[in-house]
């Protein structure tokens, strides 16, 4: 048996090692050529095993978590958004916020989410005109930090190249996507055929155009634990971030957490 975890930012290091520390004492950890392999061949494990992936990019990847998983002889996944590598642009769900200055930010940025692709990009140009400010700049991981970190356990793999929503997306932006993300990938010798969905939103028409693509293998944000038999392009990961307490942790493993979420969601919209 084998789950898959899914991360973002990591700023609170003494929790996130802790979690590390007993996740190797109880889990193999896999690395991804093991991982695809394993479901190439519909294995499944004696002792429960697990995939470590972190969606963007963020530098704080590279800051903080990549030195203790280094420490602990641990591999993960990084999906990074190709766009952004080399460069000061932030992501554009935190330049929503800043250049905001009318509405709730967090529920401007869900609202977003929900928009056509092309009216997503006239939103943030709208407020960053109308803000005033200055542009946002962010540092993002370098090629030089990537490859680094390639030598020492981590995959780095494709999280697309601009993180759109993609069922919100035309063909012709999910082409253009898979396209240059792939890119610049392939000509690194990174995972370019290993991708997440940008907030795990996914279509029937997303689906085909990645397989079209060339994609072997997507991964999903779904908080569910792996069914069986695996669909490659729909790989289930469950959800836990840098302050999840041990306590939680281990619920969120054993499977119970995301089979009571849905139903306090449904209850919550009863009240």
């Amino acid at each position: 048996m084998f789950e898959v975890l899914v991360y973002h930012k990591i700023h609170n290091v003494i929790n996130f090692e802790r979690q590390i520390v007993f996740l190797k004492k109880k889990y193999t950890i896999l690395n991804l050529d093991k991982f695809k392999e394993n479901i190439r061949r519909n294995d499944d494990y004696n002792k429960p095993s697990l995939l470590l992936t972190f969606d963007d990019g963020d530098i704080s990847f590279y800051k903080n978590a990549f030195p203790i998983l280094k420490k602990h002889n641990v591999p993960a996944v990084i999906f990074v958004i190709t766009d952004l590598i080399n460069t000061n642009k932030p992501f554009w769900w935190d330049a929503i916020p800043y250049y905001n200055i009318d509405v709730d930010a967090s529920k401007l940025v869900w609202d977003v989410k929900k928009v056509p692709n092309y009216r997503r990009i006239e939103i943030l140009q709208e407020l960053k005109n109308k803000s005033g400010k200055k542009d946002l700049e962010y540092p993002q991981l370098t090629y030089n930090q990537l490859e680094e970190m390639g030598k020492s356990g981590i995959s780095i793999a494709n999280h697309s190249h601009t993180h759109p929503i993609f069922d919100q997306c035309s063909n012709q932006e999910l082409r253009y996507e898979m396209e240059f993300s792939i890119k610049v990938l392939k000509e690194r010798n990174h995972y370019y055929d290993v991708f997440a969905y940008p907030n795990g939103n996914f279509s029937l028409e997303s689906e085909e155009i990645i397989r079209d693509s060339g994609i072997k293998f997507a991964f999903l944000f779904d908080h569910k634990m792996k069914k069986n038999p695996i669909n490659p392009l729909r790989i289930s990961r469950l959800m836990v971030d840098d302050t999840t307490s041990l306590w939680k942790f281990k619920f969120i493993l054993s499977g119970l957490h995301s089979k009571i979420l849905p139903l306090r969601k449904k209850v919550a919209k009863w009240l």
